[in-house]
């Protein structure tokens, strides 16, 4: 099969193409890998209930580099009736990293209606501060409240 010069220009073209998406997205793919410093965040599934609903603990797994310092802030929102939901935010400020994964319990006050057992949605926002990095870790997901 002989290649005429319009087809040798098309593939190049189509070549070209595929390279400035997939190089782009590749670069920032590792670029956003390595901004984190090793740091990581999740809320774990189960959350317990406390003082009938005024509180729930929330556990977060943290990791973050060894000398490093963070700060975790836990948003808790709950449907409590078909028109009406409360939410609650907890803080654990100034903690040390020790390079290893924390499983930490964030109390989360409630701001109105108490919570209960039952489907809740927390966000986790985690800051994670060394001498020459500042890293900010964003994670959400559905929780569980479970009677302790």
């Amino acid at each position: 099969m002989k290649l005429k010069k319009s087809h040798l220009g098309t593939g190049a073209l189509a070549l070209g193409a595929v390279l400035a998406f997939a190089v782009p997205a590749g670069a920032a793919v590792n670029l956003q890998s390595e901004s984190s410093g090793g740091s990581a965040v999740k809320i774990v599934k189960t959350a317990k209930l406390k003082a009938n609903g005024a509180a729930t603990i929330v556990t977060v797994n943290v990791t973050c580099p060894a000398g490093a310092h963070y700060q975790l802030q836990v948003d808790v929102t709950q449907t409590v009736s078909p028109t009406s939901t409360t939410h609650g935010s907890g803080y654990l400020n100034n903690q040390a990293c020790t390079g290893a994964t924390e499983k930490v319990k964030v109390p989360v006050t409630s701001q109105g209606a108490p919570f209960k057992s039952g489907v809740a949605y927390a966000v986790g926002h985690l800051d994670v501060y060394g001498q020459n990095a500042y890293v900010t870790l964003n994670t959400g997901r559905e929780i569980v409240n479970v009677a302790s």
